[in-house]
This record gives structure tokens, C-alpha cells and sequence, in this order.
């Protein structure tokens, strides 16, 4: 029989809150997913003191409501995500954070898990198993040992080979900027772009096809990374 102190103590507390559930707040810029969200975590027990779809509105009701947790999908959010979870932590300096992401890299988003507060708890949503793998990061992120993580991953092989300098360069290639503003941004040559360009190309086994544009495939392929919806990957060909 297994004994109860052998268990991971955050376990212990998903027991013990089941009587008493953790207060959550919810950001999440599409009005569709924030409901539905809402609905899924409180059929798991939890209570949703707080919906907010703009970030505005989750610093107030953070301030007003005082939520154990937040559970942010801050993709199209209006406000960077790092602004967001920094202003929480002021607000609340104990405050859970778990993060929700279409995309298994922070770095496609221009951040790193280390520039994120400590304890913050992250989903990649396409390797989401199971909706109480969202309950357990909450208790996990309210945990004052918790370091920062990913509870759920579907890392890409292909993208996680790529070096910070080529995951930026190809992020700025796809905000439409020229080989020569990149260069300027990145204070390198045009030559040293073109370089790293071919280098991405070259990992994501991408050749060159007579009639379609090398920068225009990578873009597409960075939209696909970060869940861009089909509408928004044909604007950038």
C-alpha cells in the first residue's frame, strides 16, 4: 500500500482543495476560448472568480477579486505577455501563473522561460492530454519551491535544433522585415543574414523551388509554429 507522505506534496493539496477550490482567474483574448475554458476548469473543481479577454481588464479584476492563480493564453493578447505577469506578481507577489501556448518555443514569441517570473507553469495546448493536467500546474505554480516549467510539450525536433540567433532572425523575417533591417536590428552584415537564412532553410530540410520565395516559405513555417490560423499564414505568401 502506498503510503500518503511518499506522494509529491502538491498532490496532497489537489486532495485537500477539492473541498476548498483554488480561486482562478482567466485571461484570454478569444472570447470563444475564454468561455470555454472557463467551463472545462470548472468542472474540474475549480472557481472561476474572473474572466477577462484584454489584459486591462485581468489587472483589474486581479486587484479587485485577489485569485489565487491565473491561467493566461496570451496568444493575440494586446499587452506583452511578460508585461502582464510581471504587473500580476506586483499585484500579488504569491500569485499562481500557468501559461497557456500554441507554440512549443518561447522563443518564437522573442522571450525564454528564464526571462518569466519563477514558478510560472507552461502548456503547450496541442500536447494537452487531459484538462487536469491544467489543475495540477495551478498547484504546482502556487507551490513556493516551484520553479519555472513546462507541464506539457510537444517539443519539434526541427525547431528545437535551431540556435536563438536563427529562432530571432527568423521571427524578425516573418514580422516582414528586409535582409538589410534585419542586419541593422541584429547589428550584423546583409551577407551574415543571408547565411543565417540559408542555415535555417538547411535544418528544416527546406530546399529552394523555382517560383516560390525562401523567405516566404520560412515565415508560413514560423506562422505554423505559433498556431496562426490558415488566414493569417496565406497573407504572408
Amino acid at each position: 500500500m502506498l503510503l500518503r507522505a511518499h506522494f509529491p506534496r502538491y498532490l496532497l493539496d489537489m486532495e485537500l482543495n477539492d473541498k476548498n477550490p483554488r480561486r482562478i482567474l482567466i485571461l484570454d483574448c478569444n472570447r470563444f476560448d475564454l468561455a470555454t475554458l472557463a467551463d472545462s476548469l470548472r468542472l474540474q473543481g475549480l472557481e472561476i472568480v474572473g474572466e477577462a479577454s484584454d489584459a486591462q481588464s485581468a489587472l483589474q479584476r486581479a486587484r479587485a477579486l485577489t485569485p489565487d492563480a491565473a491561467v493566461i493564453n496570451f496568444q493575440g493578447c494586446d499587452q506583452p505577455l511578460l508585461e502582464i505577469v510581471d504587473a500580476l506578481r506586483l499585484i500579488n507577489p504569491l500569485i499562481g501563473i500557468v501559461l497557456l501556448t500554441d507554440s512549443p518555443d518561447l522563443r518564437l514569441y522573442g522571450i525564454s522561460e528564464a526571462d518569466l517570473p519563477r514558478g510560472c507553469q507552461l502548456i503547450e495546448k496541442s500536447a494537452l492530454t487531459e484538462l487536469r493536467e491544467i489543475k495540477r500546474a495551478i498547484e504546482i505554480s502556487l507551490s513556493p519551491i516551484a520553479h519555472t516549467a513546462w507541464v506539457a510539450n510537444d517539443w519539434d525536433g526541427a525547431l528545437n535544433s535551431l540556435t536563438n540567433i536563427q529562432i530571432e532572425t527568423l521571427r524578425l523575417l516573418a514580422s516582414g522585415l528586409s535582409n538589410s533591417d534585419i542586419g541593422r536590428t541584429r547589428y550584423v552584415s546583409e551577407k551574415s543574414v543571408e547565411q543565417t537564412i540559408a542555415r535555417i532553410a538547411q535544418h528544416l530540410h527546406i530546399t529552394h523551388e523555382r517560383g516560390r520565395n525562401m523567405r516566404v516559405i520560412l515565415a508560413s513555417e514560423y506562422f505554423k509554429w505559433l498556431g496562426a490560423p490558415r488566414t493569417q499564414i496565406l497573407a504572408s505568401r
